[in-house]
């Protein structure tokens, strides 16, 4: 793993990195138990919930990584004024993220709920306003966009977390297009990023369907089917997201990392048993920035992530770094 074969000496490197995360905040639920037998009313199971529990999800979800990494975390995007916003917000502070979330008036907040039985995922709904902010909330969080860009001490690393959920419009591209020269590494994490593409982010970390729609290609035909290993095209991916580092992950299969200066990388995921974790793409993107501000070049710093990743996924929930882990070089 080149010199970041010492994890926790790599992490020394990071700890305390000041990492500005924005984007959607989501509140994830997990309503887990035990199937007991079908329902009279429709061929499904009844399930005895054994634990019910809510977590961050979607920007929130990425900042919980990078403070679990031992970065010094700011989140700035926007909840509603109802219990789940009060709820996500309570799940940030007890991940030791630095809130800057604007509450947005009239909104619901989005969440996305699971029912797991034994293990598996039955049924996912998903509630909330995913449409633009308001006028009022959506300056506002530009506002305080803004002024934590210009906090001392400066972010050493600008993350964007973009689920298509409205916290971020045209005048958050706006200011980081004017501040671009000022942010010394800036990572995209969108499920559209051919609309971050005039920015020119630092690192991108489309997953396989992401990907494939960047280049305007069938998923099949251009990223492989699972089980296999074709390469994506690298020139379409680098061209059309700007990007000076694209790093495809690929779940199950690992990573593919590819940069202009024609470096390209592939991770293997370590076998293990199947999990039904979400969001594991924060603890990767995670992974991968502070190894980077810890100075590996592409290689290292794709090895980090894909271990990082590798190590949140373990179990069902949304995929956090366990806690400590940066300071523990056994668990790699």
């Amino acid at each position: 793993m080149h010199n970041s074969g010492n994890f926790a000496a790599l992490a020394e490197g990071w700890r305390d990195a000041a990492v500005l995360v924005a984007g959607d905040a989501l509140l994830d639920g997990w309503l887990c138990g035990t199937p007991t037998r079908l329902s009279r009313e429709a061929p499904v199971p009844v399930v005895a919930l054994d634990t019910t529990r809510e977590v961050c999800g979607g920007a929130a979800n990425m900042a919980a990584n990078f403070a679990a990494l031992g970065a010094r975390t700011t989140l700035v995007g926007a909840v509603g004024d109802d219990d789940a916003g009060a709820r996500l917000r309570t799940c940030v502070w007890d991940a030791g993220v630095a809130d800057r979330l604007v509450t947005a008036v009239g909104r619901r907040t989005v969440t996305k709920r699971r029912v797991v039985a034994d293990g598996y995922v039955l049924v996912r709904f998903d509630d909330g306003d995913t449409g633009p902010l308001a006028p009022v909330a959506a300056e506002t969080v530009v506002r305080r966009l803004d002024e934590t860009l210009s906090a001392e001490p400066r972010p050493d690393a600008v993350v964007i977390c973009d689920h298509g959920a409205g916290t971020l419009g045209p005048a958050v591209r706006a200011l980081l297009a004017a501040r671009r020269l000022d942010l010394p590494l800036l990572a995209v994490d969108a499920h559209d990023l051919t609309g971050w593409a005039s920015i020119g982010p630092d690192l991108v970390t489309p997953n396989r369907e992401e990907a494939a729609r960047v280049i305007g290609q069938a998923t099949g035909q251009e990223m492989g089917q699972p089980g296999g290993r074709s390469r994506p095209d690298r020139g379409q991916l680098l061209r059309r997201t700007g990007a000076a580092i694209v790093a495809v992950t690929l779940d199950a299969e690992g990573s593919q990392v590819m940069s202009l200066d024609g470096e390209t990388v592939e991770t293997a995921a370590p076998p293990g048993p199947g999990t039904h974790a979400a969001g594991a793409g924060g603890a990767y993107l995670a992974g991968f920035v502070l190894a980077r501000l810890a100075g590996e070049g592409v290689a290292g710093a794709a090895d980090v992530a894909q271990r990082c990743a590798s190590m949140a996924i373990r179990g069902v929930g949304t995929a956090v770094v366990p806690d400590q882990f940066a300071l523990s070089a056994k668990v790699i």
